[in-house]
């Protein structure tokens, strides 16, 4: 009989490494100063939609129906980190390999920081009273440097290249902005309205799940630390959640309409015996995690996340189905048009080894 994860103990738990997962320290600085300059040609050409897969809900910006209702005219209004909902035809979700806040554009008073799912860029920029979003450096970009395939790649060059298009900002109803340029449309999406819009039915995250990394961010920015090398099993139910490293101390809760785990009586942390007597940090975020009324998105076939705070800032713990972990899918495929490095040489023989061959 196939062994359960939820026999896991407390007394594995490893002291958690902490990883920075922030790519750079602040927006401005680094891609201005700490990331090498490419230059961004303009790849041509028409991208089959196709290739990246379907939106995870019907409705979303591919069909939105609203005309835009006014001209957006300062970046003060529409300052904060933004989700790209749509770029062209392409609808990021976990469904076409684009994590969870990986496409996004983060506006400041004079500087844009963004992303499409694969490399980071950005530009000084200010918004006119004609609505119209100009880059005001000198048009080079600096960027990330990260390979991610041809069709990837590819929307990279087309995306960072329509900052310097000067396109139009208006406003499309609440929480969400239209860029428009030449043909060429941008709809930005508010996290929390994003999460609305995509939050799960509770059947999609019923079950036995195990926790993974757990991360806090703000904005574009992240930094990560492991949650130990035991961290048990998390099993949500109706009514209830119970984590096998506190077996007795159900939490209570209720499924809420927007999406959330909402307990129902209070709940004393350190009542849990793992937490009480543990040396790291990892099974006290995951009881605040659970106590802390968080929501609930789907991140892919075999994967949730937890949320505390907002989409735009907050902390969140990253599970996998407990049968994923104990049987693993087979890796993803590359992505298109990826080409693997080729093989190092190999290194010369030694005197001792040609003596050898002789």
């Amino acid at each position: 009989m196939r062994a359960s994860i939820s026999s896991m103990t407390a007394s594995g738990f490893a002291a958690a490494a902490k990883v920075s997962a922030r790519p750079f320290t602040d927006a401005t600085k680094a891609l201005r100063n700490s990331l090498r300059p490419t230059s961004l040609a303009l790849i041509l050409g028409v991208m089959i939609a196709s290739c990246d897969g379907a939106p995870d809900r019907e409705g979303s910006a591919a069909n939105l129906s609203p005309e835009p209702d006014r001209l957006v005219t300062s970046l003060r209004e529409v300052e904060g980190f933004w989700l790209v909902e749509r770029f062209e035809d392409f609808e990021p979700s976990w469904r076409n390999q684009t994590s969870w806040r990986s496409a996004y554009v983060q506006i400041g008073n004079d500087f844009l920081t963004y992303n499409v799912g694969c490399n980071q860029s950005g530009n000084p920029a200010a918004l006119g009273q004609d609505g119209i979003l100009r880059d005001t450096g000198d048009g080079s970009r600096m960027q990330t440097l990260q390979g991610c395939g041809e069709v990837r790649e590819a929307r990279d060059g087309r995306f960072f290249a329509f900052f310097g298009s000067k396109p139009e900002v208006r406003g499309l109803g609440e929480g969400r902005i239209l860029l428009r340029s030449d043909g060429r449309e941008l709809i930005l999406i508010r996290p929390n309205l994003w999460h609305r819009i995509h939050k799960p039915q509770f059947a999609e995250i019923e079950g036995r799940w195990v926790p993974q990394t757990a991360t806090a961010y703000d904005g574009w920015g992240s930094e990560g630390f492991g949650l130990g090398d035991e961290p048990g099993v998390v099993t949500i139910g109706h009514g209830r959640i119970t984590w096998s490293l506190c077996p007795d101390l159900p939490i209570p809760i209720r499924w809420t309409s927007d999406g959330r785990l909402a307990i129902t009586a209070s709940i004393e942390v350190t009542n849990c015996s793992a937490v009480a007597r543990s040396t790291n940090n990892g099974p006290g975020a995951i009881m605040m995690m659970l106590t802390a009324n968080p929501a609930v998105l789907r991140t892919g076939p075999d994967q949730i996340v937890l949320i505390d705070g907002s989409g735009e800032k907050g902390r969140r713990i990253d599970l996998r189905s407990e049968e994923s972990v104990l049987n693993p899918p087979p890796p993803p495929p590359p992505p298109k048009g990826y080409k693997p490095p080729p093989l190092p040489p190999s290194p010369p023989a030694t005197n001792g080894q040609a003596r050898h061959d002789r």
